[in-house]
């Protein structure tokens, strides 16, 4: 007999392959692997010809057969076959070679911003591109970053490459988060991937940012956090041009604001009018001309501009109602109905 007319025997090499697969994987931090098989365009049109003249009902694609062979004895390491494992095995059969990649690891977690000036992810500078330059004072960047202060522990104890910060949302730089923010951090290419979770939470923890929940998920995960969106409440500090009437603010409980893109964001977002609703409206403390707003809205409701009324871009608004003028000199988010995402993680572990 001659060679097979589909690969000319080359598929004969999967065994070596394999082993040097194991001999790769022996050398990662990896529980669980994927694989994926490149087989040559002149392989399938021989094998498609010879499926034209006679298929029979055992038959399967060589592709097929190839990627079931390879799991099969892959398994026999103990790691655990998943279609998005820690690691991917790439089998190529057009250089009849195996490569390892190491695929991203995912971390959940909420964050705690305890101090405004902190951007929520990395700023690069515009003007130098990050090397440094006189407009940021040599830093390459415009503000520190929640992002880093995350990333760059998990960074070095994971050996990664690089790291993304995916959140459900955001707060601006002056804006604090005592409530705890949902995010998940992808890291890129690690060679560690064993973590203990306590201890990188010591790492990150500092005056500036804290975070809890953490916890290894999947890719998914990460399209279920960024992708909801929740009602937040938050406590304010607000300076008024008079003295206020607590009755009158507490009145926009439950109003739905015309929103046109906020003059201080104007020049990065499209201008648009949103329609958002103002759950409740609570006056906690007044002094005068002072007040403590505690307001719960959908999430996506400028509070700022609710409180000020933007020039009468916020409709109807706290300053517009009043008759005066309003500034909001501090914003904190104290509570997010994000139940949903705790919901999904027990549906996991279940």
């Amino acid at each position: 007999m001659g060679n097979c007319y589909i690969c000319n025997d080359k598929a004969m090499e999967t065994d070596e392959m394999i082993k040097k697969a194991i001999e790769l994987i022996s050398k990662e931090d990896a529980k669980s692997f994927s694989i994926s098989t490149i087989i040559p365009k002149d392989w399938l049109i021989k094998e498609e010809d010879v499926w034209d003249k006679k298929i029979a009902k055992e038959t399967e694609s060589i592709k097929n057969y190839l990627n079931r062979h390879i799991v099969n004895s892959l398994k026999e390491t103990k790691l655990r076959y998943l279609a998005d494992g820690d690691c991917r095995l790439r089998f190529d059969y057009k250089k009849g070679e195996v490569e390892l990649e190491l695929n991203e690891l995912f971390i959940f977690g909420r964050y705690k911003k305890h101090k405004t000036g902190l951007s929520q992810s990395r700023w690069i500078c515009t003007e130098c591109n990050g090397k440094g330059c006189k407009r940021c004072d040599g830093k390459g960047k415009n503000y520190e970053s929640v992002e880093e202060k995350i990333g760059e522990p998990v960074k070095r104890a994971t050996t990664a490459e690089d790291y993304v910060m995916h959140a459900s949302g955001r707060e601006d730089v002056d804006a604090t988060n005592s409530a705890g923010r949902a995010f998940v951090l992808e890291i890129k290419k690690p060679k560690i991937r064993n973590l203990d979770l306590n201890e990188m939470k010591k790492k990150i923890d500092s005056k500036e940012v804290s975070v809890i929940d953490l916890e290894i998920v999947t890719r998914g995960f990460t399209e279920i956090v960024t992708e909801s969106h929740f009602d937040k409440t938050y406590r304010a500090e607000a300076l008024f041009g008079k003295e206020v009437d607590k009755k009158v603010i507490e009145a926009l409980s439950g109003k739905t604001l015309l929103q046109r893109t906020p003059t201080r964001v104007a020049h990065r977002r499209a201008d648009l009018v949103r329609h958002r609703k103002v759950k409740k409206v609570k006056v906690v403390e007044v002094q005068k001309n002072k007040a403590v707003l505690e307001i719960k809205a959908e999430a996506g409701t400028y509070i700022k501009e609710f409180i000020s009324g933007d020039n009468g871009r916020t409709n109807p608004s706290i300053a517009g109602i009043l008759s005066t003028s309003a500034e909001c000199k501090s914003l904190d988010v104290v509570e997010t109905d994000d139940e949903y995402i705790n919901f999904v993680r027990r549906s996991r572990m279940s």
